[in-house]
Parts: structure tokens; C-alpha cells; sequence
């Protein structure tokens, strides 16, 4: 019985996950790029990988852009709930001075009778309705010192709602900014699939071994000869799929094509 050699790329060899970060995918495609610009008959299919790790590159430099607005952005909506909480923290102590320091007093319990004593401690969203709530009643009172806490109020709750919304909109910005970098490593994946079977006609064209084309595709690879394998990294990317044994294992499965 005649037997023929077929050719198998499974995905799940080639797939970087989607785990790794922006900066392991760029290394990965610099280091693609660098092997297959390493040999002329490779050289035009180094480009493409070239270009892919440019790209990441301007996603990593996005990325760290993101990671600093967001840590002002948190910034300045803490600073505007302390600014709020201060406030709310001084209309407690004169509502307690008011009343001879009772919490069962009237005009203490006016206020605070349905309010947890640490109502600074609560979401954000809970301490806007709050406040909102204080800002209406207070806004009738007949004790002036007391009256004047609405203004008060309002002039920090503001802010807070502010930076709130601001925060918000960078919370949206980031959603879209994930389905860029999500794209990117689809198509980084893509391209080391196709990049594959390339070199499998190229290597079948220069009388390679099965395995050359598996070489281009992960930095430690135990296909390497004993000097290769010192020279190589040794550390590979957490969570990428190896190629070491799998490569081999799935085309030792099969034989040799025969010869033409």
C-alpha cells in the first residue's frame, strides 16, 4: 500500500494566546522577522512580520499612555470625593454640636435618622444621591449656618460627578482600545499561520526538513542543534504554545513524501 505524506499545521502550534502580553507578541513577530531576514530565500516574507511588531510597538506605547491617565483620572476622583467627604464630615460635627452631641436628637436625626454613620465610605453613586438628597433638605432649612451646607455640598459634589464621567469616558476609550489590541494579536496569529505554510513550499522547494518551517516560530526550540540551543533564549513566553515536541511529534507521524 502506497503511502502519502500529508502536511499538517494544526493552529493550537502556532497560536501565540491570547494571554501574552502586547510587548511578548511584539517580540515574537521581531524575532520571525529576524530569522526570515536572516536567509534571501525567506527574506520577502519578513515584511509582513515587520511591520506587525511596528504595530504593537505603537499599541504598547498607547498602552502605557492609558495606564498613566487612568492612575491621574483615579487621582482626581479621590481627590474630589476627599473635597466631598470633608464637607459632609463638617455638617455631621455641627449637626452633633447643635444637638448637645446626641444622635437622638431632632434636628440631628433630620438628617442622619436613614444615613449610615460612615456614609463617606459608600460608592461613589451612593454619595452623589446622598448629597443630592442633603442639598434639597438643606436647601430649606431655617438655621443659615445650616442652609448654607447645600451650597456647600453641591460645589464639591460636583466635581466628583465630573471626574466621575471623565473617568467613565476613559473606562469606554480603554473597551475600544482592547478590541484594537485583540484585532492585532488575531492578525499577528494569522499571519504566522499562512507565514507557516509559506515556508513549508519553500523549504520543500530548498530540500528542507519538515520541521525548518516550525524553526521561525519560537525562540527555544529543542529541533536546534547542541550550539544553536546554547544560543538561543531560554526563556520562552509564559502561556505561548510551544513547538518543541509538538512540531515534531505531528510531522514524525508521517512519511517522507517521495521523491519526484
Amino acid at each position: 500500500m502506497t503511502r502519502r505524506w500529508v502536511r499538517v499545521t494544526p493552529a493550537n502550534v502556532l497560536d501565540l494566546s491570547e494571554n501574552l502580553t502586547l510587548r511578548q507578541f511584539r517580540v515574537e513577530a521581531k524575532y520571525t522577522a529576524a530569522r526570515l531576514n536572516a536567509l534571501p530565500e525567506t527574506r520577502k516574507l519578513a515584511n509582513d512580520f515587520e511591520e506587525a511588531a511596528d504595530k504593537l510597538a505603537l499599541l504598547e506605547e498607547e498602552e502605557a499612555r492609558m495606564a498613566v491617565q487612568r492612575a491621574e483620572s483615579q487621582a482626581m476622583v479621590e481627590t474630589a470625593d476627599d473635597a466631598w467627604d470633608d464637607v459632609m464630615h463638617a455638617l455631621q460635627r455641627r449637626l452633633l454640636d447643635l444637638s448637645g452631641s446626641s444622635t437622638d436628637h431632632e434636628i440631628y436625626r433630620k438628617y442622619f435618622a436613614d444615613l449610615p454613620s460612615q456614609v463617606t465610605r459608600l460608592s461613589y453613586n451612593a454619595e452623589i444621591m446622598i448629597s443630592k438628597d442633603l442639598e434639597r433638605t438643606l436647601s430649606e432649612e431655617s438655621i443659615d449656618e445650616l442652609r448654607s451646607f447645600a451650597e456647600r455640598l453641591r460645589s464639591k459634589r460636583e466635581p466628583l460627578e465630573n471626574t466621575l464621567v471623565e473617568r467613565t469616558r476613559m473606562e469606554v476609550d480603554e473597551a475600544r482600545f482592547q478590541n484594537r489590541v485583540a484585532m492585532a494579536k488575531t492578525i499577528l496569529n494569522k499571519l504566522r499561520r499562512t507565514g507557516h505554510a509559506s515556508l513549508e513550499e519553500v523549504g520543500l522547494a530548498h530540500g528542507r526538513t519538515r520541521d525548518w518551517a516550525a524553526r521561525f516560530f519560537h525562540a527555544k526550540n529543542e529541533h536546534l542543534d547542541t550550539s544553536d540551543r546554547e544560543g538561543a533564549s531560554s526563556d520562552a513566553p509564559a502561556g505561548a504554545a510551544s513547538l518543541n515536541g509538538e512540531a515534531s511529534a505531528i510531522t514524525e507521524s508521517f512519511p517522507e513524501a517521495p521523491s519526484a
